[in-house]
């Protein structure tokens, strides 16, 4: 008897062909190079780290961070924080289980990846879509803890940028509603705000009125509620509003923040 060894598969990455199919045309760069770079580090089984991530990419670190953030509002993967909000462990899932094609496997404890339980949104909401989740009231505690968070600290500081005003705890139990109960990606919760903005509308009412019904109409990325803006733009019978360098809802340019700005208050 002898051992049968093929050297190819030594210096090869699997990526699904579900990821290919469903996920992968909704990504941008960052997205699409963190999550093959999580693949390439769970088939070698070497650690990642986000300074290195970054590095690597030319990305910032916070763009490291979004991008898992967008994998795991999707159902990709799911990440292990520690007391501080701090990445320690992702946990990549078995796509065919997300499907619902197989029964999930059960984790390999020696690997740092493993079997998310939860599923991910539907790219198009079904005709008997269950009613989103109510806003419930949560405790001081939750919403301080919520605020606490670095990534959160910096989706807060950029909602306070579009709305031109410090954030009311009630309006901050809006976005953590959005975020935690609709499951909104932060790059989705700022093009939200900035598109109710650009339409002079800075009442939290109804951004929330509008996140409830993009959730109803199965939006989870940045990209299809851009398409969802531009085909009711098109419909609408009153004139087309005139063209700004300054419109951001009508260019839809890359958003700028002042980091710096952002720093000193995560620092402070």
């Amino acid at each position: 008897m002898f051992a049968i060894y093929n050297d190819a598969m030594n210096d090869s990455t699997i990526v699904s062909n579900l990821f290919i199919d469903e996920y992968m045309k909704d990504a941008n760069d960052a997205q699409l190079k963190i999550y093959l770079y999580l693949l390439r580090c769970m088939s070698s089984g070497r650690s990642a780290d986000i300074q290195e991530m970054a590095d690597r990419f030319n990305h910032t670190e916070r763009e490291v961070l979004r991008s898992l953030k967008y994998w795991e509002t999707r159902g990709l993967l799911v990440q292990e924080l520690d007391s501080a909000g701090e990445v320690v462990s992702v946990r990549l899932c078995d796509l065919k289980a997300i499907q619902g094609q197989k029964e999930s496997a059960p984790a390999d404890p020696a690997r740092v990846i493993s079997i998310a339980p939860h599923l991910p949104q539907a790219q198009e909401a079904p005709a008997s879509a269950a009613p989103a989740p109510r806003r419930e009231k949560h405790s001081s505690e939750v919403i301080a803890a919520f605020r606490s968070n670095e990534a959160r600290a910096q989706l807060l500081f950029i909602a306070e940028q579009y709305i031109g005003k410090p954030l009311s705890v009630p309006e901050i139990e809006v976005i953590y509603y959005i975020s935690e109960d609709l499951h909104f990606s932060d790059d989705l919760i700022d093009y939200l705000i900035q598109y109710c903005v650009d339409l002079g509308k800075k009442d939290f009412r109804y951004i929330e009125k509008v996140a409830l019904k993009w959730s109803q109409e199965g939006i989870t990325t940045t990209k299809q509620a851009e398409r969802r803006v531009s085909g009711a733009a098109r419909t609408k019978k009153s004139p087309a509003r005139p063209k700004s360098s300054n419109n951001r809802f009508n260019q839809f340019e890359q958003r700028q923040y002042d980091y710096d700005a952002l720093e000193k208050i995560l620092g402070s």
